[in-house]
This record gives C-alpha cells, sequence and structure tokens, in this order.
C-alpha cells in the first residue's frame, strides 16, 4: 500500500492524488496539517527530512517532490501517462518543469500574498503578489497556444504534465486570474476538472479552499 502525506490545499499534493486516483490504485492518504506544524514531527521527518509536502512512503522506499513522485507511480504501473519512448519522456518532462517554474509558482505567490501570509504570520508582500500577476500574463499564452495545436499538454495524448498543469491552475478562481480570456486553456480544464480522478479529490478546489480555512480559522 502507498501512503501519500499531504495537505489538500497544496498544488503539489493535488498533482500527486490526481495521479494516484487516475491510475486508480490503492492507496492511503495522510493528512499533514501545515498550520499544526504535523510536517516537523519527527515521523513525519522519517519520510520527508526537509518537511516538504508532498512525500509517500511504497513499503521501505520513501520518495519527496511532486513531479519525482508522479514519475515514479507512472512508472511503476508502466502507464503510458509516462510512456517509455525517451523523447515523449523529454517532452513530458519539459512540461513538467513549465508547470512548476513557469505556472505554479506565480500562483503561489498571489496565493500566498493574498491568504497564506496569515498562516505564516507575516506580512503580504505587494512586489511578489504584482510579479505573479505578470509572470503569469506572459507564461499562460505559451499553454494556451500549445493547446491550441493540440489536445493535451504534451501533444495528442494525456500525460503526467497535464495533471501538473491542472494542479498548478487549480487556485485560479481564487487568485483572480481570468482563465476565460483563454478559451483552449479553458475548454482543456472543464474537461479533466469533470473527470473522477478530479472529483475524488474536489468538487470545485475554491470550495474546498474555504471550508478548509473557516476550520483554520484566521
Amino acid at each position: 500500500m502507498i501512503n501519500i502525506y499531504g495537505f489538500p490545499l497544496s498544488s503539489p499534493t493535488n498533482k500527486v492524488l490526481y495521479v494516484i486516483n487516475y491510475l486508480d490504485v490503492p492507496y492511503e492518504y495522510h493528512h499533514i496539517n501545515l498550520a499544526l506544524g504535523d510536517n516537523h514531527k519527527p515521523e513525519y521527518l522519517k519520510i520527508n527530512p526537509y518537511a516538504k509536502i508532498p512525500a509517500i512512503n511504497d513499503g521501505d522506499f520513501n520518495l519527496a517532490e511532486s513531479n519525482a513522485i508522479t514519475r515514479y507511480l507512472a512508472s511503476k504501473y508502466n502507464s503510458e501517462l509516462y510512456p517509455q519512448d525517451i523523447k515523449k519522456r523529454a517532452i513530458i518532462d519539459q512540461w513538467l518543469d513549465y508547470a512548476s517554474q513557469h505556472i505554479m509558482i506565480p500562483f503561489s505567490k498571489i496565493m500566498f500574498n493574498t491568504y497564506f501570509y496569515k498562516l505564516a504570520k507575516l506580512a503580504p508582500d505587494e512586489r511578489s503578489l504584482q510579479d505573479g500577476y505578470t509572470f503569469l500574463s506572459k507564461n499562460l499564452p505559451i499553454v494556451e497556444f500549445k493547446l491550441s495545436e493540440y489536445t493535451y499538454i504534451a501533444g495528442n495524448e494525456l500525460s503526467l504534465a497535464d495533471f501538473a498543469m491542472l494542479a498548478s491552475m487549480d487556485t485560479a478562481e481564487l487568485s483572480k486570474v481570468d482563465l476565460s480570456v483563454y478559451p483552449c486553456i479553458t475548454a482543456w480544464r472543464d474537461k479533466l476538472k469533470g473527470q473522477s480522478f478530479y472529483l475524488k479529490c474536489h468538487n470545485s478546489y475554491t470550495e474546498s479552499f474555504h471550508t478548509i480555512m473557516q476550520k483554520i480559522d484566521i
């Protein structure tokens, strides 16, 4: 049984959950309450010594970093989400990196300086907030162009890149980033959000966010 450790508002956590749900293999989910510092408890540090989420435990094997985890899962279960062909893998890896560096990070800047700064007991950083919007205005059109040419992020077949990009955009509504100006992204995103791998995690990320934040009470 694979054990997944994460936090449901974390885009990297959701990326892993989307993939394992799609693969339809059994797993046990362990909620790591970041507000209570669960990620710094000794039992979790044995899984991931640098205290980040998500992480997995598979027997005597521990692994962190969401892209590494999704590649491991797809490889373990021989999934075409990460095919054996080296060039196809390279393209998928390219878009995994693009989603993480050029989409998820800008959204994270917006979310931290709009909401999560309170959990960290820090002041919001207006420059970082505006950087998030600026970077997305430059980077989202690249994704839109790709999806105008192909059905999915890395080509015409669903791949790990789609799960990474989808998770990276989960906070769009909360971040007040209008994705309707990107019709190809919107259609692609709506199609994936209607599938069971996503609905097992959220009917709506925004609804999940508000429910969990109310429990945290900040």
